[in-house]
């Protein structure tokens, strides 16, 4: 009897894990493999990594690999630069960013990325998010940029995040105040919006380009504008010995850019954008000329694997990029330090509860965190602009249509506007 028992136990807990790891309330099938906020498809909104739940999806290797970080120099005059997310089949050698939802408010003009804000029906924003197609873990990622946040309430970023681990490291403009740019950092989504740190720019962001970077090593994170560093935060700082943990941003990120509607969100947010947008001060636009990412660990080739069932290129035998400099070979086996083992145990604080008003720029996810990241160079700029333009949309994540062929893919940007609105909150103050 005890043996009966015990396997009916044991049969509960096998059915118990079996529920847990379907997607919503389906199982995904191979013909739609990836998992994303309980929908399945097989397109790249589903399974680039950021995206993709693997532990949903049906199969472990379902999702698209990470790709890791090579020396990019990203120009979008350059073909390889940008793609719709539609577009892309999974290979990052092929393209450095995308835009991340659908519509897509992001488009390259003369040269440069611009995203847009746009009105919906109810009145509120819908922005663009812009994601690098490989991941970070310590480097240097420099924009030339302008903000577009010419009216209060309208918010931009610049932003190294792991969505999944709740590590980032920002820029953040608001229309509220043109002059300056907002830095701050978080660490397993434990907000401290104290810890924000303003920097003068010498003119209004958002009429002229600056030069925003971010320094980030084991060590220390150092945010420049214009070539003048402003602020350096050392992780020997984030010390917290109650928890016995060094709160500092360690975990592979994704480089990320948008434009957001905070002017429509709770009372605390909207002050501090500025908002609520004067519409009739648009258009709304943010616009970056070039992308630098300098990785800290180079010198490896960095190997792409096809998808498999979720598609790619089938006819591209040759999928490796090109090796970084042969003097820097031996600093992929840099040691990095160490992690702290009790991270998962950190409580994480409440966000804003008006999380589906805002559209940000920060649901990357990394299925990687493998110490010895490979790394390669590519260089993005010599390619001729691409003649594919894709023209404005202004689409609202609420007019769902669940009987089209693109409906999934629309309830899930509407799924990820609401996730991503989360990471809107933790950058609003």
């Amino acid at each position: 009897m005890k043996s009966i028992t015990l396997f009916a136990l044991a049969a509960a807990a096998v059915l118990q894990t079996a529920t847990a790891a379907k997607c919503g309330s389906q199982d995904c099938g191979k013909d739609a493999p990836c998992c994303v906020r309980g929908y399945c498809n097989a397109n790249a909104m589903y399974c680039i990594p950021f995206n993709c739940e693997a532990q949903n999806s049906y199969s472990a290797d379902s999702c698209w690999d990470t790709a890791h970080c090579v020396k990019s120099n990203v120009n979008f005059g350059s073909a390889n630069a940008f793609a719709q997310i539609a577009d892309y089949k999974g290979d990052p050698s092929k393209t450095a960013f995308v835009s991340q939802f659908e519509p897509s408010n992001a488009k390259v003009v003369g040269g440069e990325l611009q995203m847009e804000l746009v009105k919906q029906g109810d009145g509120k924003g819908f922005g663009a998010t812009v994601m690098n197609t490989r991941a970070i873990q310590y480097g240097t990622v420099t924009a030339v940029m302008r903000s577009g946040c010419t009216s209060g309430g309208v918010v931009s970023s610049f932003i190294i995040r792991n969505d999944k681990v709740g590590d980032e490291i920002d820029f953040e403009f608001v229309g509220a105040d043109k002059s300056t740019v907002q830095s701050n950092y978080y660490w397993h989504d434990q907000l401290d919006y104290t810890k924000m740190v303003k920097s003068q720019v010498v003119s209004d962001t958002t009429k002229n380009d600056h030069t925003y970077q971010i320094q980030w090593t084991p060590d220390q994170i150092v945010w420049t504008v214009d070539g003048n560093a402003f602020r350096t935060v050392k992780r020997s700082e984030t010390w917290d010995a109650g928890s016995g943990t060094f709160k500092y941003p360690d975990s592979e990120s994704y480089v990320s850019f948008s434009i957001w509607d905070g002017g429509s969100g709770a009372q605390g947010t909207a002050d501090w954008a500025g908002g609520p947008i004067q519409w009739g001060q648009g258009p709304f636009v943010a616009g970056i000329k070039s992308i630098d990412i300098d990785c800290y660990y180079k010198g490896n080739e960095t190997t792409y694997t096809p998808p498999g069932s979720s598609g790619g290129d089938d006819d591209d035998d040759d999928k490796s990029s090109t090796a970084s400099d042969d003097d820097d070979e031996d600093e992929s086996s840099t040691d990095k330090s160490s992690k702290d083992d009790d991270k998962s145990s950190s409580d994480k604080t409440s966000k804003d509860n008006d999380k589906s008003s805002k559209h940000s720029s920060s649901d990357e996810e990394s299925d990687s965190k493998d110490a010895s990241s490979d790394q390669s160079s590519e260089d993005l700029s010599d390619e001729p602009e691409s003649d594919d333009s894709v023209d404005e949309e202004t689409g609202s994540s609420e007019d769902l249509d669940e009987s089209s062929d693109t409906s999934s893919s629309t309830l899930l940007t509407a799924s990820l506007s609401a996730v991503v609105a989360a990471m809107a909150a933790a950058c609003a103050f």
